[in-house]
C-alpha cells in the first residue's frame, strides 16, 4: 500500500469512527506513529480533521470550511503545480468559468498571457486580481456575499450561470469520490457549482489528493460528469481505473508521497 493509499483509508476510518490515535492507526497499517503523524498533517491541510494530542477527530462539516485567506496560505506549492496544468488546457477566445476556489485562483495570474478570453465567476477576489489583465472580459454574478468564502451565492448567481455557454468551468471541491461524485459542505456553495456546471460544454475539477476519499453532506454532480481531474499525487488504483473506464483525463503532479 502506498502513502495515498493509506491516506484514502485513515479518511474512511475517521469518517465512519470519528475520532482514533496514533497508535491505532499505527498498529492497523504496521507502519510508524511518525509516519502516522506524517498522513494527518497533510489530511488536516484540507481542513476535513483537526489533530488532537495523540490522534485525529474528524470535523463536522460546515466546520471543515475554512476563510479564503487562510485557504489560499495552505499547499501553496501543489495548488501552483495544479493550476499551471489546468490553465495548459486553455485557448485563446475561451469562454471560462471560475469557481472561488483556492486553488482555482491560483490560475488567474497564468490567464495574463491568453488572448480574447472571457471569464464569468462568483468571486468576489477573483473578479478583482482579473480586473489586471486588459485582454480578459471579466464578468461577475449577483447573489448573496457569503464574506467567508468571498463567493456569491443563491438565485440569483444561479441564473447567471443558466444564461451562458461556457467552454471550460474550472472547479474545486471539499470532497470527491467515486460513489458519491463531487460534494461541499455549504447547500448553497452546492448550488452555484451545479449550475457552473451545466453551463459549461466541459468540467475540469482541481483537488489535491486529500479531497478523495472525502463525502461531504451537499451532492454537486456525479463523478462521471467530470472531463479531467488535475491533482496533485497520483491516485489510487481504484480511481485510476474509473477514470480510464469514464474517458476521464486524469493529470497528476508526482506518483506518490
Amino acid at each position: 500500500m502506498n502513502a495515498a493509499e493509506r491516506r484514502s483509508q485513515i479518511k474512511e476510518i475517521l469518517q465512519n469512527e470519528r475520532t482514533i490515535s496514533v497508535s491505532a492507526l499505527a498498529g492497523r497499517f504496521e507502519v510508524s506513529e511518525s509516519t502516522v503523524r506524517r498522513d494527518l498533517a497533510l489530511i488536516s491541510d484540507s481542513g476535513a480533521i483537526r489533530r488532537t494530542y495523540g490522534g485525529a477527530v474528524m470535523l463536522d462539516n460546515l466546520a471543515n470550511e475554512l476563510p479564503l485567506t487562510l485557504r489560499e496560505r495552505e499547499n501553496i506549492e501543489a495548488k501552483n503545480s495544479i493550476a499551471t496544468i489546468a490553465a495548459s488546457m486553455i485557448s485563446d477566445g475561451s469562454t471560462l468559468i471560475l469557481d472561488t476556489s483556492s486553488t482555482v485562483i491560483a490560475m488567474v495570474p497564468m490567464l495574463r498571457d491568453f488572448d480574447g478570453l472571457t471569464v464569468i465567476t462568483n468571486g468576489i477576489k477573483t473578479s478583482y486580481l482579473l480586473n489586471s489583465y486588459s485582454r480578459i472580459t471579466t464578468f461577475c454574478t449577483g447573489g448573496r456575499l457569503r464574506e467567508h468564502n468571498m463567493s456569491l451565492v443563491g438565485s440569483a448567481a444561479c441564473r447567471r450561470f443558466e444564461e451562458i455557454n461556457a467552454d471550460l468551468a474550472f472547479i474545486s471541491c471539499r470532497g470527491f469520490s467515486i460513489e458519491k461524485g463531487i460534494t461541499e459542505a455549504s447547500d448553497e456553495e452546492a448550488e452555484v457549482k451545479r449550475a457552473m456546471i451545466n453551463a459549461a460544454a466541459r468540467v475540469v475539477l482541481l483537488c489535491d489528493a486529500s479531497k478523495f476519499g472525502m463525502v461531504l453532506m451537499n451532492r454537486v454532480c456525479p463523478a462521471a460528469r467530470i472531463s479531467a481531474v488535475v491533482t496533485d499525487i497520483r491516485p489510487e488504483k481504484k480511481y485510476t481505473d474509473y477514470f480510464g473506464q469514464k474517458g476521464i483525463k486524469l493529470y497528476y503532479t508526482k506518483s506518490s508521497v
